[in-house]
């Protein structure tokens, strides 16, 4: 077997979880298996798991790190890639990830990936998996992921990764030396596995054939709303830096990647020291300020995320043309679009469609199938440029609405 998708849940939204499953069971996926961890969920999932068939093991709440490292011990694929219970991806996501995979031997492959709300899908066009090329071999791959010093989530995430599945119980090896840290973990579990994985990889390198839409909402697991949970984000986060500054290894760029670390903790501190401080909570901020042993608390700075204010709307068409690209392969024919814009992500599925399914797709004026264009409302537009984010920084107060509303439409 190719691929094993591990989908680890826990008291998801039914409608975003059964739309995790049909975007991975109606992809271009061939040969693969899907698993479901249900780490202690009180839903009842049944109906869902019944209409998709994936492989479902429901377990005691342990946390997510014990749920990720469970699901790779079941897994039979030679790769192995995680999707979120309450995200989605495009129709041509993972399987032209393992197809360069196997064709290049590389261990690690990433894909592209945007923030969705509830009004609209963005893609950070700053981040460099998204921007640029990336061919990685030996230990210039773990000073890559240092290297942006935690501003760019997109490396220390699972969900935008297919890896080889011997790299993944490697670092499950090196994780279970550390102590008690498969305790309940539920915050920075993504970056102890990443950090083993790109330690180990001998060679990765990054496509651009789909996205993977993280959703973002109220109900995520992340979102810490009182100081018990921000207090637990913060041990889990320090413990994830002690592990990674004590495996460097004898690493050709070990005092850069050491001083990397180092100022991706820093930048942890300003974030969490300002969630504090915007909460008037003096007691967090005292515990942020010994968590992480700085001797002078500093706010968050505009650059902390940088890579993410500058962002380009997707539009909403793509799932339009999920479902057009779907029909035409369930049909197994030719066809003809009249739409020749030259959107990259159609251009990706016509040319694997093409070289996989043997689907000839041609461009004509008289075309039996219309695939939508690009659009987005004047309020997303307006929201999500980086000139309206630097203004409202400037023009708004901090606990302003106006602040508030800035940051929930971004």
């Amino acid at each position: 077997m190719k691929l094993s998708v591990i989908i680890c849940l826990y008291n998801t939204n039914k409608e975003y979880f059964e739309k995790c499953l049909n975007s991975v069971c109606t992809s271009t996926l061939k040969d693969f298996e899907v698993i479901v961890i249900d780490d202690g969920s009180s839903i009842d999932y049944s109906e869902i798991i019944e209409k998709y068939h994936p492989v479902y093991v429901k377990t005691n709440n342990r946390g997510h790190l014990a749920a990720r490292t469970y699901g790779l011990m079941l897994a039979k694929g030679e790769y192995i890639t995680y999707v979120d219970s309450d995200d989605s991806v495009t129709f041509n996501y993972h399987m032209p990830m393992v197809d360069v995979a196997i064709k290049e031997n590389a261990d690690i492959i990433i894909n592209d990936w945007a923030f969705k709300t509830a009004s609209a899908i963005a893609s950070c066009k700053s981040d460099t998996t998204i921007s640029g090329n990336l061919v990685l071999e030996g230990d210039g791959i773990l000073k890559q992921y240092a290297l942006h010093q935690g501003r760019q989530h997109s490396y220390y995430v699972l969900w935008n990764k297919v890896f080889k599945r011997e790299l993944l119980l490697k670092a499950k090896a090196e994780i279970e030396k550390t102590d008690a840290i498969m305790k309940k973990m539920t915050y920075s579990e993504d970056v102890i596995i990443t950090f083993f994985a790109f330690k180990y990889a001998k060679k990765l390198r990054n496509i651009h054939t789909g996205y993977y839409f993280y959703n973002v909402h109220n109900g995520q697991t992340i979102v810490a709303d009182t100081s018990e949970k921000i207090k637990g984000q913060i041990d889990m986060t320090n413990k994830s830096f002690d592990i990674m500054l004590n495996n460097i290894g004898a690493n050709a760029y070990a005092d850069e990647i050491k001083e990397n670390i180092i100022a991706w903790k820093e930048l942890m501190s300003r974030a969490h020291y300002s969630y504090a401080k915007a909460q008037g909570d003096k007691e967090l901020c005292q515990y942020v300020k010994e968590s992480y042993n700085v001797e002078k608390l500093t706010a968050a700075k505009a650059k902390d995320s940088f890579d993410y204010i500058a962002s380009d709307l997707l539009g909403d068409n793509l799932e339009g043309i999920d479902t057009i690209f779907r029909w035409i392969c369930k049909k197994g024919r030719d066809v003809s679009v009249n739409y020749d814009k030259g959107d990259e992500y159609i251009a990706k599925c016509i040319g694997y469609l093409a070289q996989k399914e043997g689907i000839k797709i041609t461009f004509s004026k008289n075309a039996e199938i219309t695939i939508p264009k690009r659009t987005s409302s004047l309020k997303n537009k307006l929201f999500h440029s980086k000139l309206a984010y630097t203004v409202g920084l400037t023009l708004f107060p901090k606990g302003s609405p106006l602040r508030k509303a800035l940051k929930n439409n971004l």
